[in-house]
């Protein structure tokens, strides 16, 4: 597997964290089982998750975006897509077991590495680091989305974004909104602590928030603590493909 793109943000002689970035996009074609079952390597909450979506296409991006999770994380650990399991690490606001999730119980000697993963339409977003990481992608919303978003955001947010006109002020928006979900994904609590809290068109305090190359209709962002300098790996493709669904018994 060879990547599709390298960048960097660190001064010379600055110790550098490497960072795998994956954007994906889904295959055509069906990746359920014709009756909508779900694959048998998702767990028993991901199979609730699943159940709960109502529209087929939802379900089938959901299936895509956790077995593209798997696929990265297995080639990371060395170990085949469907071992891969997952937990949730205790939320630093409330204490509670919604917080960033983590691997179960790895299978490779040290620290498991840190993950994000975030899908949108029919692409997914993966990070692997080190380092504490956070990654949103989103597509481009419409002005009248835009419209009804705008009071909750921090107010130097609504100053930034008024007066453009409607394709900048989507194109910004959902950069702007990106932000933010790298934010709450890397700090673990959740989109409560930064939609009006938190201005996000500058370098928040303690982090560093960076913007990627997305795909046309698309915007990402991927945010980790401000002392740590990456050395950024992008791919387009996953290192295990997503398995024909009639091979994947429930």
């Amino acid at each position: 597997m060879t990547h599709d793109l390298k960048w960097s943000d660190a001064p010379p002689g600055e110790v550098r964290d490497q960072v795998g970035v994956w954007i994906v996009r889904a295959p055509a074609g069906q990746r359920l089982p014709p009756d909508g079952s779900p694959p048998g390597w998702l767990d028993e909450k991901e199979r609730s998750r699943l159940a709960a979506i109502p529209q087929r296409s939802g379900k089938e991006a959901y299936a895509f975006a956790h077995w593209a999770l798997r696929s990265v994380l297995g080639s990371s650990l060395g170990c085949p897509p469907r071992n891969v399991a997952f937990l949730r690490q205790p939320c630093p606001g409330c204490g509670g077991a919604h917080g960033r999730p983590a691997i179960r119980d790895p299978d490779r000697g040290g620290e498991p590495p840190e993950f994000s993963m975030s899908h949108a339409g029919d692409h997914v977003a993966i990070a692997v680091a080190e380092a504490t990481i956070g990654i949103d992608i989103e597509c481009h919303p419409t002005p009248e989305s835009v419209a009804g978003y705008l009071p909750f955001l921090h107010p130097r947010e609504q100053q930034w974004l008024g007066g453009r006109p409607a394709d900048e002020l989507v194109r910004d928006f959902a950069r702007l909104w990106t932000r933010k979900e790298a934010m709450a994904k890397a700090t673990g609590q959740g989109m409560a602590a930064v939609m009006n809290r938190l201005d996000l068109t500058g370098q928040p305090l303690g982090w560093r928030v960076r913007q990627l190359i997305a795909p046309p209709g698309y915007e990402a962002s991927f945010a980790v603590p401000a002392s740590v300098h990456v050395d950024v790996l992008m791919y387009e493709d996953l290192p295990h493909p997503m398995p024909e669904a009639e091979l994947e018994p429930a």
